[in-house]
C-alpha cells in the first residue's frame, strides 16, 4: 500500500513539473511593456554636440596635445570622448580610457574615502586629530588638542599655505614630515582662515591607517575602485607607467615647438591624498554618477552633502573669476564650493607633472564634468561654466573658444 502511495505521488510531482515546463508562452497582450529607453533632452543634445566642435577646436587653437572629457546628466554618462595624442608628435589618439593623472582633484576622494569611515564608525568629522595620532602635534600645544579632522581636510588647521609641500614634493614620507608640524609658527586659530595645504591635509590617510589596520591606497580600491568599477584608477607611479593606454605629461616649450612630452615623475605618489591618483574618462564617469548621488550604494547622500558644507570662504577671485558675477567662493572638506547665482557648484582642480585636471557638479541639479589634459592650461577653467549656465538657464550659452 505504502508503495502505491509513494509512486502516485511521484506521478502527482511529475506531471506538476510537467506542467511548469510547459506552460506556454504568454498571448502578445499579456506581456507586461517594456518602459521606453531614456531619450536625451533635445537642448542637451544640441549643447553637447557644439560643446565637442567649440571644446576641439580650442584644444587646437591652445596646441593642447591631448584630453579627456565625461559629463554625467540625469544618473547617466552623456558625454565621454578623448581628444588628441598621449604624446605630442605621435598618432596615439587619446580615448575614453587613457589614464592621466588627476593632481589635487585627488583630495576629494580623500574626503570622500572617509566620509564613507565615518558611516562606519572608524572617524569622526568632529575629533581632534591627535586623539587619533600622537604624532600630530602643533607650535601651540591648546591648538593641537582642538584642531578636528574637519579643519584638516578644509585646511583650516591655522598652518600657514603650504607648510611642508616642498617635503612632499622632495618625496619625503608623511611619517617624517607629521612631527615636523610642531615647528611652523601658526598663523591662526582652527577654523578661521584658509591656508592650502598638501602635507597637513593627507595627514588625513594616517589617521585612517591607524584606525582601520589598512593601507591607505588598500582603502581607496576596496571603498571606492572597486565598488564603483573605476578600472583603470590607480594610486602609484609604477601603475601609470607601466599602463599601456597612458597620457604623457607635457610642458610649453616655445612658440614654434610648443608643448613637449617630459617624463612621468613619482612626485605627490607620497601624498596620495593630496595629489596621486590616477584615472581615465571612463573611471570619472563612474565618480561623478557617485557624486550626483546614483550611487548611494558606496556613500550616502547626507555624507556627500556634508563634504560640500562651506567651511572658510576663499576670498580672491583665483578660481571664481570664470564665472560670471561671481565673486567668492568657499571650501568645504576636500572640495571648493561656489554659488552660481543661486546654483551650487562644489569643484576642485588639479595640477602636477605636466597634467592639469578640473571637476565640477552641482549637487541639485545632478550634473557633472571631468576635464583632463596633458599639459598646464586653464582652458578647463574657461568652458566648465558653460555646461552648469545651461543647466541652469535652459538656453545654449555662447561657448568659448
Amino acid at each position: 500500500m505504502t508503495r502505491i502511495i509513494s509512486a502516485l505521488l511521484l506521478a502527482v510531482l511529475a506531471f506538476g513539473f510537467y506542467r511548469v515546463l510547459s506552460v506556454p508562452d504568454p498571448e502578445p497582450d499579456e506581456i507586461e511593456p517594456i518602459a521606453d529607453e531614456w531619450v536625451m533632452d533635445e537642448s542637451m543634445a544640441l549643447f553637447l554636440s557644439e560643446f565637442e566642435r567649440d571644446f576641439e577646436d580650442g584644444l587646437n587653437t591652445k596646441r593642447i596635445p591631448g584630453a579627456a572629457v565625461t559629463i554625467v546628466a540625469d544618473g547617466r554618462v552623456v558625454f565621454q570622448k578623448g581628444f588628441g595624442v598621449k604624446k605630442a608628435g605621435s598618432s596615439e589618439a587619446v580615448d575614453d580610457q587613457t589614464v592621466f593623472r588627476l593632481g589635487s582633484v585627488s583630495k576629494g576622494f580623500a574626503s570622500v574615502l572617509t566620509g564613507i569611515l565615518v558611516e562606519e564608525g572608524y572617524v569622526d568629522w568632529d575629533q581632534p586629530v591627535s586623539g587619533y595620532l600622537d604624532a600630530f602635534r602643533l607650535n601651540d600645544p591648546e591648538q593641537t588638542g582642538r584642531v578636528q579632522v574637519r579643519h584638516l581636510l578644509s585646511h583650516t588647521t591655522g598652518l600657514p599655505r603650504h607648510a611642508y609641500t616642498n617635503l612632499v614634493e622632495d618625496g619625503l614620507q608623511l611619517e617624517r614630515i607629521i612631527p615636523r608640524f610642531e615647528q611652523v609658527p601658526l598663523i591662526a586659530e582652527e577654523g578661521r582662515q584658509i591656508a592650502y595645504q598638501n602635507a597637513a591635509f593627507s595627514t588625513v590617510e594616517k589617521i585612517l591607517e591607524a584606525q582601520t589596520g589598512t593601507d591607505f591606497n588598500t582603502l581607496l580600491i576596496e571603498k571606492l575602485f572597486i565598488p564603483l568599477n573605476m578600472e583603470h584608477a590607480s594610486t602609484s607611479y609604477e601603475a601609470i607607467r607601466n599602463s599601456e593606454n597612458r597620457a604623457l605629461p607635457h610642458v610649453y616649450h616655445s612658440r614654434s615647438r610648443g608643448h613637449v612630452s617630459v617624463p612621468i615623475s613619482k612626485k605627490y605618489y607620497n601624498a596620495v591624498s593630496s595629489g596621486g591618483i590616477n584615472a581615465s574618462a571612463s573611471d570619472m564617469g563612474r565618480w561623478l554618477l557617485m557624486l550626483t548621488g546614483h550611487i548611494p550604494e558606496v556613500v550616502s547622500k547626507k555624507t556627500l552633502d556634508e563634504i560640500s558644507v562651506p567651511v572658510a570662504n576663499i576670498n580672491n577671485r583665483r578660481f571664481s573669476r570664470y564665472w560670471e558675477g561671481v565673486n567668492r567662493s568657499h571650501y568645504g572638506m576636500g572640495w571648493r564650493v561656489l554659488d552660481n547665482h543661486g546654483q551650487k557648484i562644489v569643484y576642485h582642480g588639479g595640477y602636477v607633472n605636466g597634467y592639469r585636471s578640473e571637476i565640477a557638479f552641482s549637487p541639485d541639479d545632478g550634473v557633472g564634468i571631468s576635464i583632463m589634459i596633458n599639459t598646464n592650461s586653464g582652458y578647463p577653467l574657461e568652458v566648465i561654466p558653460d555646461l552648469f549656465n545651461h543647466i541652469k538657464s535652459g538656453k545654449i550659452p555662447p561657448t568659448a573658444g
